[in-house]
């Protein structure tokens, strides 16, 4: 996880009014896109844990952040000087015989911790809408990888090279992509394409997603006997 600076974020607005996510967006205080479904019901409640380590390698805006562990805050409270930080945080901070604000070093009059429900809320609103746009991206290569499988059962020439060069791009991008290949027989018709009469074009991109594939060891003989076909019998020009 990235290291960042704490910022604080003014969670009230004027006369009160309790800071939601739309005006947080409006605002630039969140900054980026964060269009999409935003999940807020029991039904659909989603773990925030799993959508931050599904997350891990994107940047999270800095008001999400604990100052005392760097990483994004699941259960924000409040200190008496104003500051936030995760609640096992700080509580471990005062089990240390630390009675100070570890941002602004202040002594503390008041050792309790108030819950920040509404950054609480900000922040898993943000992590479901960015969780939301990663699983529709998934799903949408998912089923972009078993059209082009499909198309390879028809396709010929150039058209063929386009499709393998497409599906390469994915497999190698993308986990989702090499379950699709190879949970839809992608290991054997790919391989059916390797052989002395294959052009150069083809076999190279063919090759070139089987190498990218999680292959148990009968698909890789498999893979490894096409791969010497098209080796030992030359290739088409």
């Amino acid at each position: 996880m990235p290291m960042y600076e704490s910022t604080k974020l003014d969670v009230s607005g004027g006369g009160g009014q309790v800071l939601d996510l739309e005006t947080a967006v409006k605002d630039g205080i969140l900054g980026g896109d964060v269009s999409g479904p935003v999940y807020t019901g029991v039904a659909d409640k989603l773990d925030l844990k799993i959508m931050m380590q599904e997350l891990e390698s994107i940047d999270v805006p800095p008001v999400f952040i604990c100052p005392i562990s760097l990483e994004p805050m699941q259960e924000p409270v409040t200190l008496c000087t104003g500051q936030t930080y995760e609640r096992s945080n700080i509580l471990k901070w005062f089990s240390l015989g630390r009675y100070t604000c570890p941002t602004t070093m202040q002594e503390l009059w008041d050792d309790s911790v108030t819950p920040n429900k509404t950054l609480q809320q900000l922040i898993y609103s943000w992590f479901s809408r960015k969780y939301a746009a990663l699983k529709k991206k998934s799903e949408d290569v998912h089923g972009r990888s078993i059209e082009i499988l499909e198309s390879l059962k028809k396709v010929k020439g150039q058209a063929r090279v386009q499709a393998l060069k497409e599906l390469r791009k994915l497999v190698s991008s993308h986990s989702t992509a090499k379950k699709a290949v190879v949970g839809n027989n992608g290991v054997g018709l790919i391989s059916l394409l390797l052989g002395p009469f294959t052009t150069h074009a083809v076999g190279s991109e063919a090759i070139g997603i089987l190498v990218n594939l999680d292959l148990d060891l009968e698909s890789k003989e498999e893979f490894d006997a096409a791969g010497k076909d098209f080796v030992n019998g030359g290739y088409a020009k």
